[in-house]
């Protein structure tokens, strides 16, 4: 599945062009050399040869957060090499890391282990400032010192893409021959018979009586939608007794009809709709991560059985997952697979929800 990416770029003159991406520096990329078009295409050939190995949680922290800056700072530090008295270049990257509250992340783009964090951009001389006292009280080479400090030359630059990254599917031991032993073992078949409820079972054997008619267009467009071998996904919006339930419990029925059950009546060969909540996936989680590996399950399992997630409160996904060590929520986990089409999820909101879950997780919301 392709992705596009938007990857920035610390570039400094210094004689011959330096790019230096601004990546996770386990996927370090620098480049020198002269002309910009040989170099841009050799960062965008080292960048995609690197998300071919990343895993999905890493690949976000390639995109450039909207709103990012590079700045220069005025610092005056002592150090064993003498004075170090100029401009420090800082990548400023604004995040959102709750409800409301967004902060800055600071950083060196050549030197990524220098960063701080703040909510307060006036305060970014001073921490600047005191960053560099911290770490280049000990620089005791003259050439050092020109590589930290700016001359007037860098500037900050993007690089647009497309690539094919790795996704959670090939990460699953299913794919790897010499790991199906394990695979069964770590991720058992029936982890979505044990959490959620198969909807399309219970409409296939009269269980789930429907009620109501739901209105056209509303039926014909979730059908199009959520039809054929790859539906996408989707969220019904509306009021508090609309008929949301209805129309999706209605839906469930017709894709049992476009499956051809009513024909051949074997379930296996029909998209099941599984019926859950992100409580109810968190539920007995006791160590940070262990609710990845619950969800990459479910995930390895709808997609082996052409499952369709139906979720109760994807409104709460922004949050749900987030613990003090780790601030990765279901919409990090999720988001990848949904967009790439590994996964469809369908969701009944109210608009107060789903206003939630744009404020939250606007990039699951899309």
């Amino acid at each position: 599945m392709t992705v596009h990416f938007t990857v920035g770029v610390y570039q400094k003159k210094e004689g011959e062009e330096e790019w230096t991406a601004l990546v996770p520096a386990r996927y370090a990329a620098y480049l020198s050399g002269a002309g910009d078009s040989r170099l841009r295409d050799r960062m965008i050939e080292r960048l995609r040869d690197s998300l071919r190995k990343a895993p999905p949680r890493d690949q976000e922290l390639f995109q450039l957060p909207l709103g990012t800056e590079m700045m220069r700072l005025a610092i005056d530090v002592k150090s064993k090499a003498g004075h170090i008295h100029g401009h420090m270049p800082l990548i400023v990257e604004p995040r959102w890391v709750s409800d409301g509250e967004q902060r800055l992340f600071v950083y060196h783009p050549s030197r990524r282990d220098m960063w701080f964090i703040t909510d307060n951009r006036e305060d970014l001389p001073a921490l600047a400032l005191a960053l560099a006292r911290e770490h280049w009280t000990d620089v005791e080479d003259e050439d050092e010192i020109d590589e930290l400090l700016s001359n007037g030359k860098d500037r900050l630059v993007t690089v647009a893409f497309s690539a094919e990254p790795m996704t959670l599917l090939d990460m699953l031991p299913s794919r790897k021959k010499d790991n199906r032993a394990a695979a069964s073992a770590s991720r058992p078949e029936r982890v979505l018979h044990d959490l959620a409820v198969d909807e399309t079972q219970r409409t296939a054997t009269s269980a789930a009586k429907l009620g109501g008619v739901p209105r056209s267009p509303y039926r014909e467009r979730l059908a199009y939608l959520m039809g054929g071998q790859r539906p996408r996904s989707v969220a019904v919006v509306g009021p508090p007794g609309s008929g949301k339930t209805t129309l999706l419990l209605q839906w469930v029925n017709d894709r049992l009809v476009e499956d051809g059950y009513p024909i051949h009546k074997n379930l296996d060969k029909c998209h099941h709709v599984w019926r859950l909540s992100g409580k109810r996936l968190i539920a007995g989680m006791s160590y940070l991560g262990q609710w990845e590996e619950r969800c990459l399950a479910v995930l390895d399992e709808a997609r082996k059985r052409k499952g369709i997630l139906w979720i109760d409160d994807l409104h709460l996904f922004g949050r749900l997952g987030q613990s003090r060590q780790s601030e990765r929520s279901f919409a990090d986990f999720f988001r990848g697979p949904v967009r790439r089409g590994d996964l469809a999820i369908i969701a009944e909101l109210t608009q107060e929800q789903y206003a939630r879950l744009e404020r939250d997780a606007p990039g699951l919301a899309e």
